[in-house]
């Protein structure tokens, strides 16, 4: 019922900001390469902007901080209707219903940001230990079918007919899920290490380690479970 494709990051803001350079003009320390990984992780999952990570990065506002938050949470939305639920025709009220309910899956992420380390290269490496947020087991097989069965979706053959059935099953799904928010638990701890790479710019933080950080920070098919 449910497919298990890892997420894939969307080319929205937190790709971005990835790229993102880091001022160095005096000079970038260990300490500010931690205050930047924990600043931009606050900023992308829990919409917490930290003025010493705004500080770090040029021409950064905390505007730009809140468009890192709302991008990162609409891609994961758009991830979960389309790859996770399947819902092939999300309406508006629904996609806005999605991120509702996201907001407070993220308000749950857990990671601690380690100490930063600056390599003979001059980049710098910090540890993150995530926590995976174990969605997988708080929806069944069952709570797939039952919501298709209440939607009609053995009787749809049309395209129309299909749409009715997704803006059922969708909410349905959402509601489902909130609901069970409170006993979400957490998978074993996966600790990656994120990198600042130095360029003629500045520092930028590498893409790979960042999108690893969110395979893991939501654990949609039960791969961390304990």
């Amino acid at each position: 019922m449910r497919k298990f494709l890892w997420k894939r990051l969307a080319a929205g803001a937190l790709v971005g900001c990835l790229l993102v350079v880091l001022s160095a003009c005096g000079g970038l320390s260990e300490t500010d390469a931690e205050t930047y990984v924990k600043g931009h992780l606050d900023a992308a999952y829990l919409g917490i902007y930290d003025k010493a990570y705004i500080d770090l990065v040029e021409d950064m506002t905390e505007d730009d901080a809140r468009e890192l938050h709302e991008s990162n949470v609409s891609d994961e939305t758009e991830y979960y209707l389309l790859d996770f639920l399947s819902i092939d025709y999300p309406n508006d009220e629904m996609v806005e219903r999605a991120k509702e309910v996201m907001e407070k899956i993220y308000a749950k992420s857990k990671y601690t940001v380690g100490t930063g380390s600056k390599t003979k290269d001059g980049d710098f490496v910090v540890e993150v230990t995530v926590s995976p947020l174990d969605l997988y087991s708080l929806l069944t097989d069952d709570d797939f079918y039952d919501a298709l069965d209440q939607a009609g979706f053995d009787e749809a053959e049309t395209e129309e007919e299909y749409e009715a059935v997704d803006a059922i099953y969708g909410p349905l799904m959402l509601d489902l899920l909130e609901d069970r928010l409170d006993d979400v638990e957490y998978g074993e701890d996966q600790i990656i290490m994120l990198q600042l790479k130095k360029d003629a710019d500045g520092y930028a933080l590498v893409e790979a380690g960042m999108q690893k950080v969110d395979e893991v920070m939501v654990d949609y098919s039960g791969a961390y479970s304990k």
